[in-house]
């Protein structure tokens, strides 16, 4: 099969500039250094209000976002063998582990998508992705349904137990994955350390922004099956809010047979997901992560079921759908920023 595209499938664009806050004050003059960089297969961006113009300030800053990314990773990438999710993931038995805060906090609020999507958010999918050919091991064929079966016994987010800061499996062969949400769960992290009144973090497309009366603009890309385009479809303006994206259109394979197979596999059924969804931008007035967790878990239902969902909750979302002609279309909900 070829593969096309990443691993990442999140769409939203930080190239958009923010207002100023040089004309809120008579007395201060503010400067927005820009930190950036590279962690967890993709880039990251921070870019902050100060009035202090100091390198050492910036080099700071850039060292406390260095370390907090760090030991993230070293919490929740299954891409070091040492970390301690890689640890969880070799254990062939079903003892207790004990963990880290942060990662016993992310795990925890993973089952909350969990019981929002009725199990179609799932971090035990792992195995599932990996035998579709998504994770870091390519496959040559369409795996068989046998295939799929064996595996499907043991993905099951009851298959965790976690109390406190220690986690167990109920069965030695489960494995977890965490990408859904490290992401928010880390800019999360780092707002939360920067501490500045008026800052913007951006990981991989996932952002929040924090403001005293500034307003941070994100551009949310045009869905492109060849990866390639940078065009905007959807500016919107948040102060003191989140917004992440999902979506399948980024990572998907094409078998000898010409069928298109895309990366977010339905942990009930063994099979990816089929959808005219083609990517859906979550904005959450709480937490990065949460909106991260969010975007997963409802990308993952029925469009109706997401519908329903920002009517009856605080959160609010943009739908971009593909017709069969390969157009797309927005399904805006009604409180959902704008430019």
């Amino acid at each position: 099969m070829m593969i096309l595209g990443n691993r990442s499938y999140l769409l939203i664009l930080f190239l958009i500039s923010c207002n100023s806050l040089e004309n809120s004050s008579k007395n201060n003059t503010y400067h927005f250094p820009t930190i950036s960089g590279s962690t967890m297969g993709t880039t990251y961006t921070v870019k902050y209000a100060t009035d202090i113009k100091s390198n050492n300030d910036i080099k700071e800053n850039r060292d406390k976002i260095e370390e907090i990314l760090r030991d993230i990773n070293m919490q929740m990438s299954t891409y070091i063998i040492d970390s301690e999710i890689s640890k969880f993931n070799t254990i062939k038995n079903t003892e207790w582990m004990t963990i880290s805060e942060d990662f016993a906090f992310v795990v925890k609020s993973s089952f909350d998508y969990y019981e929002i999507s009725n199990g179609l958010y799932d971090i035990t999918v792992m195995p599932l992705v990996n035998l579709w050919g998504f994770g870091p091991d390519k496959f040559s064929d369409v795996p068989t349904a046998t295939d799929i079966d064996s595996i499907l016994v043991f993905v099951s987010q009851d298959l965790i137990e976690i109390e406190k800061n220690k986690i167990r499996k109920k069965d030695a062969r489960v494995q977890i994955d965490l990408s859904s949400i490290a992401k928010g769960y880390a800019v999360d992290k780092i707002i939360e350390s920067l501490n500045y009144d008026n800052i913007f973090v951006e990981i991989g497309g996932e952002v929040r922004g924090k403001s005293n009366g500034k307003i941070w603009r994100v551009g949310i890309n045009t869905p492109s099956i060849d990866n390639i385009s940078n065009e905007i479809e959807y500016i919107a303006s948040i102060k003191n809010a989140s917004i992440a994206t999902s979506g399948n259109y980024r990572n998907f394979y094409i078998d000898k047979d010409n069928r298109f197979y895309h990366h977010e596999i339905n942990p009930l059924t063994g099979y990816p997901i089929m959808s005219q969804l083609a990517s859906i931008s979550v904005f959450a007035e709480t937490s990065c992560m949460e909106a991260d967790g969010l975007a997963t878990a409802l990308y993952m239902m029925e469009t109706n079921d997401i519908n329903n969902f920002f009517e009856e909750t605080d959160f609010e979302g943009l739908m971009i759908l593909v017709d069969p002609d390969m157009s797309f279309k927005q399904i805006v909900s009604e409180n959902f920023p704008k430019n």
